[in-house]
């Protein structure tokens, strides 16, 4: 069987996302000022912070309607995760329309759920792990500006303050 995803897969990565407890279902309030932020600059109907396991995306904090589905999950499949290509692009970077993007085009979040524009910057953990994303969706095509991605890669490493000055309490 083929690994699509041994980056997302490495054991020191895994470790790190364990060592801020980001695999772990919690409470993260620390992160919806930030969560708003982006919502405001970018003008979405979603906005998530995701982290991505093995084999799952999880979601810390977010802001849009989610599907039931996924709420109850707490998260996708990783092969619905947008943020895929983070991991090794580490890089922020868009989408004017998934539903002609090659990689997501037949994601149910685009076909079923009806995401069509996505733009993400990766939360870099103090050890150089991407650990997910910071990303903005929206629900009709559209360009991101440079000045998006910058503003997200710069609230993207924010969050990861934030989550690192957590791991560091006893």
């Amino acid at each position: 069987m083929i690994d699509h995803y041994p980056a997302i897969r490495t054991v020191d990565r895994l470790i790190d996302v364990a060592r801020l407890g980001l695999d772990r279902e919690a409470e993260r309030p620390f992160l919806r000022e930030l969560v708003d932020r982006v919502v405001q600059r970018l003008d979405t109907p979603f906005v998530m912070i995701d982290v991505l396991l093995n084999d799952a995306q999880v979601f810390l904090a977010g802001h849009g309607p989610v599907p039931e589905f996924i709420q109850e999950s707490g998260g996708t499949p990783l092969e619905w995760a947008f943020c895929q290509p983070l991991v090794t692009e580490r890089a922020p970077r868009s989408v004017t329309d998934l539903a002609i993007d090659p990689m997501f085009h037949d994601n149910p979040l685009v076909t079923v759920g009806g995401v069509r524009a996505y733009a993400g910057a990766p939360l870099v953990s103090q050890s150089g792990h991407v650990l997910g994303g910071l990303c903005g969706l929206d629900v009709q095509p559209r360009a991101f500006s440079r000045d998006d991605l910058l503003f997200l890669q710069a609230t993207a490493e924010e969050v990861v303050e934030r989550l690192e000055e957590r791991a560091d309490r006893p």
